[in-house]
């Protein structure tokens, strides 16, 4: 019985050791050279096992692919400063300021200086390109610059990300109709093309240097709240400078962003310098 349990136990070390590459085998699996192999199992990036008298390393195929899937993750954090993500599982919500939001959800916001500005919109729209959403910025020359300046200090690769369409710029349209008609092409292209998660964020000073009256905004917003910020997976941020639009304009858009009042109004208050406004 002993002999026959030490055969068996032969022939499983035997077929375990045919699953184990040498050094030479994995470094022309992943077309590397031997020294670097050395070099990550030395400092513990790459698993390996010792067999053998001598401690020949020996490499599990799995450990290999693992190991060169993660170099690729990292090739492109250092390239983007996005993490590739799973875009095949849809996400159903995202985090801002600390509250779960649900995609389909379209919120507006209110500043009045660039701290403000800058408090919901930049976390938005970088989280969002970490994640791999497709990101929409809609607002003024102007804006888009201090916006797309203020992502690249949070570490993301601005020009490569604009250059993948991940994240799509525009200073808006000119009539109402055509900047729906614009979103609707692009939010039903993005989605075709497998895209399950979108963010928006529009900083509406830009309808003022479009000419807009405040009749056809109120229009736009309405249209949108019924149609497309509700029927795409997509997170939209609206966002108002109260030192440009008045208090009825204000009052307007509140009533257009009904999902706000899901929320603590608190938190789509941007911070000012004179006042500090505590989230609850």
């Amino acid at each position: 019985m002993r002999g026959e349990m030490n055969k068996i136990n032969n022939q499983h070390d035997d077929i375990q050791a045919s699953d184990l590459l040498t050094i030479k085998q994995a470094a022309r699996l992943l077309n590397v050279s031997e020294v670097s192999l050395r070099r990550w199992t030395n400092s513990g990036q790459l698993s390996c096992l010792r067999v053998g008298a001598h401690r020949a390393r020996r490499f599990r195929r799995s450990d290999l692919m693992a190991f060169m899937e993660k170099q690729s993750v990292r090739e492109a954090i250092v390239n983007t400063g996005v993490e590739p993500v799973n875009n095949d599982l849809p996400r159903t919500h995202i985090m801002l300021e600390g509250i779960t939001i649900n995609y389909g959800s379209h919120l507006c916001s209110f500043y009045e200086n660039i701290e403000g500005q800058l408090k919901l919109s930049v976390p938005l729209l970088a989280d969002g390109l970490r994640q791999g959403d497709i990101c929409f910025l809609v607002a003024t020359p102007e804006t888009q610059e201090i916006i797309l300046q203020h992502l690249a200090e949070v570490g993301l690769n601005v020009k490569s990300i604009l250059n993948s369409d991940q994240l799509i710029v525009t200073d808006g349209m000119d009539s109402g109709s055509e900047m729906l008609d614009f979103l609707r092409n692009q939010f039903a292209q993005v989605t075709r093309a497998g895209n399950r998660s979108l963010r928006l964020v529009g900083d509406m000073s830009w309808v003022l240097a479009k000419n807009w009256s405040m009749t056809e905004l109120n229009s736009y917003e309405l249209s949108y709240n019924n149609s497309l910020g509700h029927q795409y997976p997509v997170v939209s941020l609206c966002q108002y400078d109260a030192r440009d639009f008045s208090g009825t304009s204000v009052l307007c858009a509140l009533r257009c962003h009904e999902d706000t009042f899901r929320y603590p109004l608190g938190r789509f208050l941007g911070s000012t310098s004179n006042l500090a406004i505590s989230a609850t």
